[in-house]
Formats: structure tokens, sequence, C-alpha cells
């Protein structure tokens, strides 16, 4: 009997160990819900128009201004002004300044309580700023006789404040021949009339549209652009930085999330630190002076929509969108095509006096399809316009409601539900009668008695709609809360002497706030629909302020089809697109509903 005996041959020294198979990734409960989130499609595009909306409501100064982004020009008009009045404002001076302090009291205007040394300074005043603007526009070549103005000004004031009024005397007199001299030598260069010579003006660079911007505009749009932007930095962080290890990447949550507010704050800090009066320099219109020929310019650069929210056109008063036929307007101002075109009285001939369209620098020709896209309203402000900063109130409405009513909703609903007893009793007693009454007539009656010059229109709105629709969501924060209170983390927060405040919003609360945020989008939705129905009917945002609801309500009249048909496409469109994200932010979160 042979045994046949199998010799195993030794591994090789350098054959490769077997690799160990990767660790699993462990998903928590915020993956499996942005895991759910994304698959669904309807949820993106959703939320991708949402985005576009808030885009555009955010960058509506940036889209639609009568202000020019940069401008290079020269204002003769500007200049002229001040060398004009610049001689009266130095013979005032003059004048005061051989005043004594009894003389001026004494011939001072009856009822006039300014003293002798804040009228050296008002006088002062008025002679430098006349020199600022001509020094701004003047080559430095030509302002030394500004600055000798200026510091015999000063000499004549100062002897007027030692008392030696004679010597004022003299030194405002020889202020006057300096101001008079630049009254005859310094006049502005006018191309139209060259044989006239006078000083050449430069042309300067301003950013009148940036001028107006206040800081917590520039703080939304860097926080926008910053979410907007969101999926191309956020992979980026993720795969250099964080090197893709899942567990860095859910403990950076916060701080991106804080990384975005921070970077904000400091963009608005720096635009407030450096601008001066930011948001404040609400300067006239450049368009009309440039028209006129008063602006000489250089460059431009103007908004894609060259129209203010505000700025207006009695020739174009409810105007159809100028792509459609009947929009065009003749050169005299009469309309050519159908039912608003001039018909002469039959028996007098009397034909109504036409007002030509004033197309100013920059805007679409008269006629033009891209002139007024979505026509014009009563006044003849441009309609676009009107929608795109209408939004910035409706969307800031609906989100600032949801938010407060959120806040509410959960404490009282958090309260009730951890501490149940008597106290859960009295609250669901309270829900109970909130929900009774008709939440909208009584929106409407507290609007009616609050005084918008005390509360501001839009914050009144704000507070009134979450003061009387935090209900829903405290039901639900509640019944969350008597689900979970006994559980075993929360047991063991109690058993470890955790406060009931500490117990309630930093171990139960992460727990049971997903229904309160499925609720948070329907309220946004509701938020934005309640404001527009209280401003259609009057109680809500009033003019020149508009919003999508009080845009509707400028006509309803069929002929005015644009006045409704826009706005309310607009509002019927985000109310389903923030139905649809809280209908895939409820599916998401609740376990029975999430696909595999």
């Amino acid at each position: 009997m042979t045994t046949t005996m199998t010799k195993t041959a030794p591994a090789a020294p350098n054959a490769p160990a077997a690799s160990a198979p990767p660790k699993a990734y462990s998903k928590d409960y915020w993956d499996l819900v942005f895991e759910q989130l994304g698959r669904n499609d309807l949820f993106k595009l959703a939320l991708g128009i949402l985005a576009l909306l808030y885009a555009s409501a955010i960058y509506a100064p940036l889209i639609a201004n009568d202000q020019p982004f940069v401008i290079e020009a020269v204002n003769r008009s500007e200049y002229g002004d001040a060398h004009r009045t610049l001689y009266p404002a130095v013979l005032g001076a003059a004048s005061l300044a051989k005043k004594t302090p009894e003389e001026y009291l004494e011939k001072r205007t009856e009822g006039s309580t300014q003293t002798f040394e804040q009228a050296l300074n008002a006088e002062r005043e008025a002679v430098n700023s006349r020199l600022e603007v001509m020094s701004a526009w003047l080559p430095e070549g030509d302002h030394a006789s500004l600055d000798d103005l200026l510091a015999k000004v000063d000499e004549a004031f100062a002897a007027s404040r030692a008392g030696d009024t004679e010597r004022a005397g003299e030194l405002g007199g020889e202020a006057k021949d300096i101001a008079k001299t630049i009254r005859a030598d310094y006049k502005p260069f006018d191309p139209e009339k060259e044989a006239e010579g006078g000083k050449r003006l430069r042309p300067l660079t301003r950013y009148p549209l940036f001028d107006t911007l206040t800081w917590g505009e520039v703080l939304m749009m860097v926080m926008w652009a910053m979410v907007l932007t969101w999926p191309l930095w956020n992979r980026f962080v993720n795969k250099r930085v964080l090197s893709g290890n899942r567990s860095r990447i859910r403990r950076a949550r916060k701080p991106k999330f804080f990384a975005v507010l921070g970077l904000s704050a400091l963009a608005a800090l720096l635009w407030w630190a450096v601008s001066d009066d930011a948001g404040t320099n609400k300067a006239a219109s450049f368009k009309a002076e440039i028209t006129a020929g008063q602006i000489e310019v250089v460059r431009t650069v103007m908004p894609l929509i060259p129209y203010g929210f505000a700025e207006t056109n009695g020739a174009e008063n409810f105007r159809p969108p100028t792509a459609v036929e009947k929009a065009e307007i003749s050169e005299e101002g009469y309309y050519v095509r159908g039912a608003r075109v001039p018909k002469a009285d039959p028996v007098t001939g009397y034909m109504p006096p036409a007002k030509p369209v004033a197309v100013l620098y920059g805007e679409p020709d008269r006629n033009s399809p891209y002139r007024h896209v979505l026509g014009t309203d009563k006044v003849g402000r441009d309609f676009l316009t009107r929608i795109l900063w209408g939004g910035r109130v409706s969307l800031t409405v609906g989100l600032l409601s949801a938010a407060l009513l959120l806040v509410i909703g959960t404490v009282i609903g958090a309260i009730a539900g951890y501490f149940g007893g008597w106290v859960d009793l009295v609250i669901s007693r309270i829900i109970e009668v909130f929900l009774c009454i008709p939440a909208f007539p009584l929106i409407l009656m507290v609007a009616a008695f609050i005084d918008p010059n005390v509360i501001s229109p839009i914050y009144s709105i704000v507070i009134i709609i979450a003061l009387i629709r935090w209900t829903g969501v405290a039901r639900l924060v509640r019944a969350e809360f008597l689900r979970l209170r006994e559980a075993e983390f929360a047991v063991a927060a109690k058993a470890l002497g955790f406060s009931s405040a500490r117990t309630i919003f930093r171990h139960i609360l992460p727990n049971a706030f997903a229904p309160a945020l499925v609720a948070g989008a329907f309220a946004v939705a509701s938020g934005i629909l309640t404001e527009s129905t209280m401003s259609f009917l009057g109680f809500g945002i009033q003019p020149p302020i508009a919003s999508w609801g009080s845009l509707i309500n400028e006509s309803k009249a069929p002929e005015h089809w644009w006045v409704q048909v826009f706005p309310g496409l607009l509002i019927f469109i985000t109310i389903t697109c923030y139905n649809q994200v809280g209908d895939a932010f409820r599916d998401a979160v609740d376990p029975k509903t999430r696909k595999n």
C-alpha cells in the first residue's frame, strides 16, 4: 500500500499579503437623509428653482438698477454749480468775519439759535464744500488758487475769533479778490463753445451702484454666492483637505456651516468699515444728466436691466410687454395698434395730447422687445424690475415667519412633551383655542390695528404670521418628545443630574427636530401665500415698496393681464417648489417611506 503525501510549497518570501477588506463606513442619520434626498430628482429640481429665485432677489440691486456699476465721466454741471456759487459763499464768509460776536447776535435772524462760532463753521463749510468739488474735477496743477482761497478764509476767521475785526476785514477782502479771479479764470471748458476757452476738467471714476449697497445686502450676497457654489468648494474641501475620510467629513459639517457665516459676516464688516455711509448714498439717476449732456461720459457699465425699482415714466403707464405688437408706440407718443390707438372726437375733431417716450441713456430703444420685457405698471415702472425687488420682500417674509414660528412652536412643544402633566394639559388647551380661530381673518384683524409708523409692515406681517401659526409645529414636537422622553439616552441624562433645559435642547431636541423641519418647509410656502394675499387685499406691503402680492393689486383689469400673470406665476412656482421640498424631506426622514 502506497501512501502519497502532498507537500505544501512554502509561500514566496516577496509575495504580497492579502489585503484586508476595507472598513465599512457607518452612515449616521443625516447621511441617510441626504442620500435619500440626492435620489429624488423632483427635490433637486425644486431646490434648484428656489435657489435661482432667491439669487434673483438677493442680487436684484446688481441685476436691475438705474445706477451704473462704474462711470468714468466729466460732470460739467456739478463743477459749474460749485464754480457759480463759490463767489457768493466767499462774500458771506467775508461779511461775517468782520463782525464782532455782539454785532452778529444783534443782527441775527429772529428766532435763530445759531451762535457766532457755529455761524463761522457753517460759512467755512459752505466755501470748503465748493472748493472740494472744483478740486475733484480740476488737474492737480490748478489747485493752487483754490488752496490760497481757503487759507485766506481761515486766516480771516482766525482774526475774527481773536477780536481783530479790522484785520479780519482786510483778509476777507483779499479772499474776495481771489474768488473773483477764480470766477473769471476757472470757467469749465465746453466743447460746444470752444472759442470761450476755460479749464479742461479731468474725468473721474465712480462706482454709484456699489455706494448704494448696505452691509446687510453684502452679507446676503456673499453668503448666497457660497451656497450656490457649495457643490464645487465642498467637493474640493472633502477631497483635498479632508482626504475623503468620511468620519472627518462628518465632523466638518458644523465648521463648514460656521465658515460660511463667518466669511459672510467678515465681508459685511469690511464693507461697513471701508464704505462711507454705505447704503445711504442714494444718488439721483445719472441717466437723465447724461442724456441732457450735463455729464460727458468716457466709460460706463450699466446693469442688465437699467431701471430703478421706483423709476417712473408717465408716457408708458400700463404698457404691455414690448415684445407684443400692441405695445408699439410712435415717436409722438401714440400707440399704433390695439385698443389704445387714440381716435379724434367725431364732433370736435379733438385729439388727446400725446407724451413722447423719453429714452434715457443706457435704456433699450423705444420699441425694442427688451425695453420692458414684462411690461410696466400704472406709473410706468418696469415690471420685471419691480418683480425682482418685490421678491426680496415676499421671500423674506416667508423665511422669517417660518423661522420665528419654528422657534416658538419648537420651544412650546418641547416643554409640553417633556414635562407632561398639567403643563402639557394647559399648553394643549391653548393650542386647541388657537386652532379653533380662523387664522387668516385673525391675521387681517391684527394687521389692521398695527400702525405702520411704529412697526415696519414687513416685520409686522412676519410677527403676526408666526404668533398665529406656530401651533402645527408645537403639536409635532410635543408628539416627538412624548415618544423620546422615556428613551434610554433621555433617562441617562436625567440620571446624571443634567438640568431640564440641557436635557431638552441638547439631548432630546436634536432627535426630535426632523418633523419640525418638514413643517418649516411648508410654513415658508404658507407665509409667502399669506403675505401675498394680505398685500393683494391692501393689508400688507404698501407702495412704493413692492411685493408679489401688492404687484398683483396694481390692476384687476383684463387688458392688463401681465400685472396678474407674472407675479401670480412666481407665487405658484415658489409655493409648489416649497411643497415639493417639504414632501421629499418628509419621505427622507421617515424610515417607513425611505427607499432602498
